[in-house]
């Protein structure tokens, strides 16, 4: 099978790809959660014209005005206030009945209970009118889109309690490799901890899937047929770690293929990570990535989260492009992408200097992909370099699609 391309085994990989059924979820639980369905704006908001200063409400005109009390922050002035009477108020102080604006307290002059203004009072001042803000029915957040602190904290002002998202998807974390033993049992020469598994569950958990099994298999087939043939029937997305290239011992490819009528695709013209194959076995989605630590990294990002992401109902799917200055040269492109472990810092880019797909330490602190399409030209050290953030917002087109229309 030829080597395809980033954006064309995205597109084989995503195409039967559903949201998964609704749910209902309480905004305290609703962190990140993706909505199904759009929030609107149950009520007008302000719900009461209220007072954006401390100061005294009072009816627009010219004063003196006789101070009668006072209207805090959720306790109302029970009365009417006639014509040149004030109201002592304080910011979110309900506007008293007969009152239409505040006299800041800078502006006040006041002796007693006699108050008046140093300053030209206009009519509405310093008042957030009743719905100003917000309309009954105004949409709030989209469909498709996750939630954020501030976002359920303007929905729980609103007083609404639950959202509908799709629910998470039930991920299978399953890595490969008699070398490969868990963190915590001594070591022997040869052998080598199990780093992969736990970058999988962390990373599909920020993505928003649901970890329902993480386990670890010997190369050995039956084991691998035996644990597909129970967890597709499970999970709706199954990650496995190694195994997918061509050895002796690499038994991943051959049980998928025996699952499955035709793969979605194996093998993407890309570095680190070209060795990815994928496979929809019933109604789960089957992912083998390469089980070197940055070509299990790289070829997550590029592919694992984006089924996690589509399986919530997201808009968009796939990490954004940028560019930065780049603080080294770098070389030109060769037959693959490449995917280059870097760091952003203040606006310029750090590329690890080690970018072998076993280089644990090309790990640490990544926040940014250096994209090197293939054959593309070298660059000198400052100049601007494409890059996939690993964080903030997502983008709806593909890698290659992004870096086409900005090269």
């Amino acid at each position: 099978m030829a080597l395809l391309s980033i954006d064309r085994a995205l597109e084989l990989l995503l195409e039967p790809v559903s949201p998964k059924e609704e749910e209902s979820v309480a905004v305290s639980l609703a962190l990140g959660r993706i909505l199904s369905a759009g929030v609107r704006a149950p009520c007008a908001y302000p719900h009461e014209a209220n007072s954006a200063m401390d100061g005294y409400a009072l009816a627009a005109g010219d004063g003196p005005w006789s101070v009668v009390g006072e209207a805090a922050a959720g306790k109302l002035f029970d009365r009417a206030v006639r014509e040149h009477q004030a109201v002592r108020i304080f910011t979110g102080g309900v506007l008293p009945e007969g009152t239409d604006s505040v006299l800041i307290q800078e502006n006040a002059h006041r002796q007693g209970e006699q108050l008046s203004s140093i300053a030209p009072l206009i009519k509405g001042q310093h008042v957030r009118a009743a719905g100003s803000d917000l309309r009954e029915g105004d949409l709030l957040t989209a469909a498709g889109e996750p939630l954020t602190p501030s976002d359920l904290a303007a929905l729980g002002g609103l007083g609404i309690q639950t959202v509908r998202c799709h629910r998470a998807p039930r991920v299978a974390i399953i890595s490969t490799g008699d070398e490969v033993i868990p963190l915590g049992r001594s070591r022997q020469a040869g052998q080598v901890f199990n780093s992969n598994a736990l970058f999988l569950e962390q990373a599909a958990r920020q993505a928003g899937g649901a970890i329902i099994e993480s386990l670890h298999l010997r190369d050995h087939r039956a084991d691998v047929d035996r644990a597909l043939d129970r967890i597709t029937q499970q999970a709706d997305l199954v990650l496995l770690s190694g195994g997918v290239s061509v050895g002796d011992h690499d038994h991943v490819g051959a049980a998928l293929r025996a699952r499955t009528d035709a793969l979605m695709f194996y093998k993407v013209r890309m570095k680190p990570g070209k060795p990815v194959i994928a496979a929809q076995c019933g109604g789960c989605v089957v992912l083998g990535l390469p089980g070197n630590p940055a070509s299990t990294m790289v070829s997550f990002e590029l592919f694992a989260r984006p089924v996690i992401r589509a399986m919530q109902g997201a808009r968009r799917l796939h990490r954004t492009l940028y560019s930065a200055p780049c603080e080294a040269s770098l070389p030109g492109g060769r037959q693959r992408h490449e995917l280059l472990r870097a760091q952003l810092t203040h606006g310029r880019l750090s590329v690890h200097a080690r970018q072998g797909s076993g280089d644990l330490s090309s790990l640490l602190g990544v926040n940014a992909l250096v994209a090197r399409p293939a054959h593309c030209d070298a660059l000198p050290a400052g100049a601007p370099a494409l890059y996939l953030a690993l964080f903030g917002p997502d983008a709806t087109q593909p890698p290659e699609a992004q870096w086409e229309k900005i090269a």
